[in-house]
């Protein structure tokens, strides 16, 4: 029967209609029950004006926006075609559960001079070590009404329509919390859950304030032991801890309070002498591969709010404060300022300020340290420990705000299923609607090493890791009251 027949025909297209719902049976979900006007505390509610920049809180910027790498995928190769902090690797969704990306190590023995040796049996031996790169499911759900009572004394507000903006943000934010877990314990946490379950440990790279370059932590790749607690009310693991004796917890720890002592006032603070050590160490002795800015081999250097502030003080002694003014004004106006820009204060570093920097918090005594990290999770949750250091009166808190190196790649992202956020389910007759967004995505530093017993690193404790590197400052006033 043609498309006019069937419509022309009130039996027939009856019998369609009713035989679609015999074989296509609707199948509902509940979401969940939705706050009412009592919930949302408008029982009370009045018309009143809605600017649009008000719509939602204003949340914290990130700057790891920019400076991505270009990556193509052609057949079974994947090339690099542009540089930068972050190594973005996209595929199609059936590429499978993980990436390896392999990198052949340079020659090093040294060459046969003269006409009396031999070059058989003298060869370098080809080499390669590799790095894997996981992703995870990522899930965010919504809920509200859509009809009724509730809804129709809200609906001017237009939060509903709000969705996409809102959860627009929300993944924006996260993707900024698993950058920093990533850069601090090597994976995002979405890499922790089933069925990838890695277990995080800290970057192997660390460069301290008031600390001799050879009293640096020394790497060791036992598994720490990670204690969650329990969730707070909005099921972060704020109280999450990593402890272990005899793993590089231990020697974090040690190196941490050796370097910014455990007396009252803290020791290990971001200051010229330390800058100089820094930008000696990263090209020197890390190796870390820079960033051309300006056609200048650059590092990016993220400096936390806190520590930013107390440095440009030039009240405080050691600070950089009237160093920076003086070579602030460099920027090209040929090129795109990054977010936060503070400035090339000291040769090959550009600083940077990160208004989300996680901070890391010491506890216990010598083989029972542990080590706690907070972030500024979405909608402003920040769980970060803001209190002063302290040793007095019996009162503990050696806390310090996390800074970071960042060179070439210092990140990877495995990126499978873009987000999608056109995910609804809904029941009641269509009054409650639950909306949600999907993301298959993997976050975790590249850090290359030989491939032995499953475990890349496998015994060893010689990983390659040369694209970032972590910079803990002891927390301190910005300002002394006397």
């Amino acid at each position: 029967m043609s498309l006019f027949g069937l419509f022309s025909n009130p039996v027939g297209l009856l019998a369609c209609i009713m035989n679609s719902m015999f074989l296509m049976p609707a199948v509902n979900y509940v979401p969940g029950t939705p706050s009412s006007l009592s919930g949302l505390t408008a029982e009370g509610i009045r018309r009143m004006a809605w600017e649009a920049k008000l719509r939602r809180d204003s949340v914290r910027p990130s700057v790891f926006e920019q400076l991505k790498s270009g990556i193509e995928v052609v057949g079974n190769m994947i090339n690099v075609v542009k540089s930068g902090i972050f190594m973005k690797v996209e595929v199609n969704p059936d590429a499978g559960q993980s990436c390896r990306l392999s990198m052949s190590k340079p020659l090093r023995k040294a060459p046969q001079l003269g006409n009396t040796s031999a070059i058989l049996g003298n060869e370098d031996e080809q080499d390669l070590v590799w790095v894997e790169l996981y992703y995870n499911e990522i899930k965010k759900g919504v809920k509200y009404k859509k009809w009724g009572y509730d809804y129709n004394d809200t609906k001017y507000l237009k939060y509903i329509e709000s969705y996409a903006g809102a959860i627009t943000d929300f993944m924006s934010e996260y993707r900024d919390t698993r950058i920093h877990q990533a850069l601090t314990l090597t994976y995002g946490e979405e890499l922790t859950h089933a069925p990838v379950s890695r277990s995080q440990q800290f970057n192997k790279n660390w460069c301290i304030p008031n600390a001799d370059q050879s009293d640096y932590p020394a790497w060791d790749i036992t598994d720490v032991t990670d204690t969650d607690g329990s969730a707070d009310a909005d099921d972060y693991y704020s109280s999450r801890t990593y402890s272990g004796a005899g793993t590089f917890v231990e020697n974090i720890a040690a190196a941490l309070l050796s370097a910014s002592g455990v007396g009252s006032t803290s020791k290990a603070l971001f200051t010229v002498d330390f800058l100089s050590q820094l930008s000696y160490y990263l090209s020197d002795e890390l190796l870390l591969e820079p960033i051309i800015l300006d056609g200048v081999p650059s590092y990016i250097i993220l400096v936390a709010s806190n520590v930013w502030n107390w440095s440009t003080n030039p009240n405080n002694s050691g600070s950089f404060g009237e160093h920076f003014q003086a070579v602030s004004e460099y920027k090209d106006p040929k090129r795109m300022t990054l977010i936060g820009e503070l400035g090339r204060a000291y040769g090959n570093l550009v600083f940077v300020r990160n208004m989300r920097a996680p901070t890391l918090t010491v506890s216990g005594t010598v083989g029972s340290y542990s080590l706690r990290v907070n972030y500024v999770n979405p909608g402003n949750n920040d769980d970060r420990n803001k209190a002063a250091w302290s040793n007095t009166s019996g009162s503990q808190n050696y806390v310090y705000d996390m800074c970071y190196a960042l060179g070439m790649n210092a990140l990877a992202e495995y990126d499978v299923d873009p987000i999608n956020s056109n995910l609804f389910e809904n029941t009641e007759y269509g009054q409650v609607e639950g909306r949600a967004c999907y993301t298959g995505n993997g976050i975790q530093i590249p850090q290359f090493d030989k491939d032995a017993g499953s475990r890349l690193d496998g015994t060893s404790t010689t990983a390659i890791q040369r694209g970032s590197a972590l910079i803990p400052v002891s927390r301190a006033p910005i300002q002394t009251i006397s």
